[in-house]
């Protein structure tokens, strides 16, 4: 049975943070499940305030807790953001009375050593949870072993070092790790063990995460610089997409680091994909259902798989370090392939065709003898899908475009972005603190003949989004504001160049219509006054 282990807040409502918190820990083990109090339990709580609490006083009022609601409640972490003092020390971070099952944390002044909330909370929440399981363990103060979880923190500048390291020293291990408990200990089992190592590596920031990417067509060359970014304060091992998101998951998931993928996106010519002759154009779209056969893109996949693996055969969907992408067919839905799980056995260059099969546009793959189409048709940001089966997996998400859906884009291009992309704008309010927001406006998803300005345009938007998601979250060594400001200067002028340049193609598209309109009017007229002098001169003088 795991640990159930109640958060409370005392005097002001820290739930939003604690929420977090507990969704980190609850997401990589399932030994300790951490829970906010019930709603019945929170409104004395929140109105218990004090200018400085004292943890006899908490013990007290945790203990009257528990007899006035009744019901199991045998682990209870408290949080205030007030000044905590102790019986034998004061301003702490922190205290305990691990055989009542019970401990309290505060918040107060905790910014000045760790800048994001959320991971403050997870440190204690793991320090205590790890007591409640063995009372017996005591803080040391040695300042060789400063780092350790159980350093009683006396200086409180020495809570860094837990935090980057997620370190517990060797006398203590061996106390958790003892086979004939203590009277009130438990001994750890094989499982309990792991999750404490799993939550540790939460604390440290060294816990892989899922990295969930949008379908977009060409604006996917934002992901690359985003994740240039990303890949400093996070690592990942599940890598997720549907369509743009698709290439991007692919490619990192057999070991292309960001900065590889965003050169190889910059040099491409997405106009090598349009592998079809115009005046084929209209027998392929009657007949096979799309424009392109988008062969050429297949092949431009297989061949950078190869790069990374040795293999002479096909490149395998198992081949690859946690990718999972979608498509969709009829009658079925939503179509995966889990480089773990479902198709892992196909070709990854064709799952990863069958992602990207953007209607009308490129002709839908066949699987099992029916036609496969773009997964952005079901799952265009698949995040949603993706927690269906992960429902508390760490994950940072990237998305493409507004939330406020005001993107100003050629009508083809918005037209199939509206088609695409759903109800997902419900998923990024749901999750925000987790999705970085990249608006790629006016770029659309088949703007295939990018210059090169347009695509530099990319990166510096999918870089100023990151470095914004970075700041915002407040993890520690993030970006500061005045990096920030500066990115977001970069995107916004390079925006302002890319939608000068694109009004002038509108207006250069515009007069050359107007002009071809202008030429078959006058040689409509030229033919009909040619027609006239002939049937006058024929018909002779009258």
């Amino acid at each position: 049975m795991p640990y159930e282990i109640e958060l409370l807040s005392l005097g002001e409502n820290l739930y939003p943070v604690l929420e977090v918190a507990a969704r980190k820990l609850n997401g990589v083990q399932g030994q300790f499940r951490y829970r906010l109090a019930e709603s019945p339990h929170r409104e004395g709580a929140l109105a218990w305030t004090r200018t400085k609490y004292l943890t006899t006083d908490v013990w007290s009022f945790l203990q009257q807790q528990r007899q006035k609601f009744g019901g199991n409640r045998q682990f209870i972490i408290a949080f205030v953001n007030a000044p905590l003092d102790g019986t034998e020390l004061g301003n702490l971070f922190g205290s305990h009375s691990a055989k009542e099952g019970i401990a309290v944390v505060t918040a107060h002044n905790s910014g000045q050593y760790v800048n994001e909330a959320a991971r403050y909370c997870c440190y204690y929440m793991t320090r205590y949870a790890t007591s409640f399981v063995k009372p017996s363990m005591r803080s040391h103060n040695d300042k060789a072993r400063a780092s350790c979880y159980f350093n009683r923190k006396v200086e409180k500048s020495q809570i860094s070092l837990s935090l980057e390291t997620g370190h517990i020293c060797d006398q203590c291990r061996t106390l958790l790790d003892a086979p004939v408990p203590i009277a009130g200990d438990r001994t750890l089992s094989l499982q309990e063990r792991k999750a404490l190592n799993d939550m540790l590596q939460v604390v440290s920031g060294e816990y892989p995460y899922a990295i969930v990417m949008k379908g977009g067509g060409v604006k996917g060359l934002a992901f690359a610089a985003a994740l240039v970014e990303l890949e400093k304060y996070f690592s990942f091992n599940r890598h997720v997409g549907t369509s743009a998101g698709a290439i991007a998951a692919i490619l990192l998931a057999a070991n292309y680091k960001p900065m590889e993928i965003q050169s190889i996106l910059w040099k491409k010519n997405f106009r090598d994909f349009l592998d079809a002759r115009a005046l084929a154009l209209p027998f392929n779209l009657i007949v096979k259902s799309g424009l392109f056969p988008g062969e050429e893109f297949r092949l431009w996949i297989a061949g950078l798989l190869h790069e990374k693996i040795d293999k002479v055969a096909e490149i395998a969907m198992q081949d690859l370090n946690g990718a999972l992408i979608y498509a969709c067919r009829r009658g079925q839905g939503t179509l995966t392939f889990d480089s773990t799980g479902e198709r892992k056995e196909l070709p990854a260059s064709f799952a990863t065709r069958c992602s990207m099969s953007i209607p009308f546009f490129f002709m839908p793959m066949s699987e099992g003898g029916r036609s496969v189409y773009d997964g952005g048709i079901r799952n265009n940001f698949p995040l949603a899908k993706y927690l269906e089966g992960n429902p508390d997996k760490p994950f940072i998400a990237l998305y493409l475009g507004k939330p406020d859906n005001r993107n100003r884009v050629p009508i083809g291009s918005e037209l199939l972005d509206i088609v695409l992309e759903g109800e997902e704008r419900t998923v990024v309010d749901k999750y925000r603190d987790s999705v970085v927001v990249i608006d790629t406006s006016p770029i659309g998803t088949i703007d295939f003949s990018m210059s090169d300005i347009e695509k530099d345009f990319l990166l510096k938007v999918g870089r100023a989004a990151a470095l914004q998601f970075l700041f915002d979250r407040k993890v520690d060594g993030a970006p500061s504001a005045e990096a920030v400001s500066r990115a977001q200067q970069d995107a916004d002028t390079a925006r302002i160049v890319v939608s000068r340049i694109r009004r002038r193609g509108r207006r250069w598209l515009l007069f050359k219509l107007l002009m071809l309109v202008l030429t078959f009017f006058l040689i409509f007229w030229f033919h009909s006054l040619l027609w006239d002098r002939i049937a006058s001169f024929l018909q002779g003088p009258t």
